[in-house]
């Protein structure tokens, strides 16, 4: 593990410093993520106008590694961070550093996903997170990808406001985890702070069988159903994809789990006109149709406080089980399902519970 991380990370450094990578010259944001935020009160920077021929040169910090490693509070992996960076927890899985003048930070977490994924959901798995990660930053440009088998490492450089960055994001499979390590620093230091990120990737350990009974995708961001119904919490690593062609006059978005076994699923009928009690449960069950197919049966109807319904259901020629939550306000209709195959019910349906117990009315 250590040697791949040692390899991999020198040669991204190489790239980024030899390569010249063009950025948008449009503003950006921050990147979208539930870490919490570091502010250092020294090296506050100057609001004065500099010059390009009166900028000093830049100061070579000294940047060093921690003495003593950091143990995750889950005891799932432990890291050596550097040292004097500003550092705080999110959860049990998650730890966070940025230098003491913001320059530079790094994002540790760990990700139990109840079996050891291939290599296909794997990379599904990545990608999800790069999405969630970079998706607000328009000028994000990935400048070198490398592949191998429960290994992604993905260089990149951004924008925001007016300072550049560069970054790696390595993902690794340990057994049934996924260890995702950041990297990042304004570009005009980042060589100074190469090596370090290199010590700080080949210092990390991972032990997987203290998270066998942890919370399956523990990383997760709330979503907004279309129309604003209601907000659920989804893992930040399921795809997502929007389809508003299979039914008329409806959307429909989905969250896919990495290896497509187990998926949420939210659609929102909109008929322009008031809809009647007869007519919700006949088009909730058009919809159900539609998507999980027309021999769906429902083994469970059952009338719940806030006034929506659950179904319970079974879609044999698909071989998947669900459970459908519906409801209708003024001319629009929701149904909020949660589904998932048979055979890795044990896995995934608490997690399915979990997601649909996260519902909440705007």
């Amino acid at each position: 593990m250590k040697s791949h991380f040692s390899k991999v990370l020198a040669s991204l450094f190489l790239i980024g410093l030899i390569l010249s990578t063009a950025c948008s010259g449009e503003s950006v944001k921050a990147p979208v993520g539930e870490e919490k935020e570091f502010i250092s009160s020294t090296n506050t920077p100057s609001t004065e106008k500099i010059t390009e021929e009166e900028t000093p040169p830049i100061e070579q910090k000294t940047v060093e590694i921690s003495a003593q490693p950091y143990i995750s509070p889950s005891g799932s992996f432990q890291i050596t961070l550097p040292k004097g960076w500003n550092c705080s927890e999110t959860g049990e899985f998650q730890v966070n550093c940025q230098s003491p003048d913001q320059s530079a930070e790094l994002q540790a977490r760990i990700t139990a996903t109840g079996y050891e994924l291939v290599q296909e959901a794997f990379l599904s798995f990545a990608h999800a997170e790069l999405v969630h990660a970079y998706s607000e930053i328009k000028g994000y440009v990935e400048a070198e990808r490398i592949e191998e088998d429960g290994h992604l490492t993905v260089a990149a450089n951004w924008r925001d406001g007016d300072v550049y960055w560069q970054g790696t994001d390595v993902f690794f499979r340990s057994g049934e985890t996924v260890f995702h390590l950041k990297t990042a620093a304004q570009q005009e230091l980042s060589d100074m702070y190469a090596d370090l990120f290199i010590e700080v990737a080949e210092s990390i350990e991972i032990f997987p069988s203290m998270l066998r009974e942890s919370q399956l995708y523990a990383n997760r961001i709330t979503h907004t159903a279309p129309d604003t119904f209601f907000e659920i919490d989804v893992p930040t690593a399921w795809g997502m994809y929007m389809d508003a062609a299979t039914v008329e006059k409806t959307i429909i978005e989905g969250f896919l789990s990495p290896d497509m076994h187990a998926s949420v699923q939210i659609a929102v009928y909109r008929r322009g006109a008031l809809i009647e009690q007869s007519l919700k449960a006949e088009k909730t069950l058009e919809i159900m149709r539609a998507l999980y197919g027309y021999d769906l049966r429902v083994s469970h109807d059952k009338a719940l406080p806030d006034g929506r319904e659950r179904l319970e259901w079974y879609a044999a020629n698909k071989d998947i089980n669900g459970i459908s939550y519906f409801d209708s306000y003024g001319s629009s209709l929701y149904v909020l399902s949660i589904v998932w195959e048979e055979t890795t019910e044990e896995i995934y349906l608490p997690l399915l519970e979990e997601i649909a117990a996260s519902f909440s009315r705007e």
